[in-house]
């Protein structure tokens, strides 16, 4: 299956859905393939309401960082939900938050048999 995506300044922009209860919310996030894991600024854990816990330090490219984690119930893009995914909840940057809520990791890219991005036409193969 094919999806669009969005590519703003050298950024690959995608929506994923979360779902929390019976309340299903739109977020941008930026696909991040040197990202270990799937993580959210903690101005939209707070939106969710999600529980943060196990504070912990993280080494990003931009250093050592402060993170906690919480547990999304459902999260779905590109065709595929994953359910109580655990995620990084981080205060993010201004240089990020400008541009998305969170980073899709490859946690969640890993689900996948095959990705195979077409640029010119800024869309997504998905093969599962």
């Amino acid at each position: 299956m094919k999806f669009k995506l969005t590519i703003e300044k050298e950024k690959i922009i995608v929506e994923p859905l979360i779902t929390i209860k019976e309340d299903t919310r739109k977020f941008r996030f930026i696909l991040d393939t040197g990202a270990v894991k799937t993580a959210i600024d903690k101005s939209v854990a707070d939106i969710l309401r999600l529980q943060c816990y196990t504070s912990d330090n993280l080494i990003t490219a931009g250093g050592k960082i402060k993170a906690q984690e919480a547990k999304i119930p459902k999260i779905e893009l590109f065709g595929k939900e994953l359910s109580d995914i655990v995620v990084n909840v981080i205060e993010f940057p201004y240089q990020i938050t400008i541009f998305a809520d969170g980073l899709i990791g490859m946690d969640f890219l890993k689900k996948f048999k095959h990705l195979n991005f077409d640029f010119e036409n800024e869309s997504i193969e998905v093969n599962e």
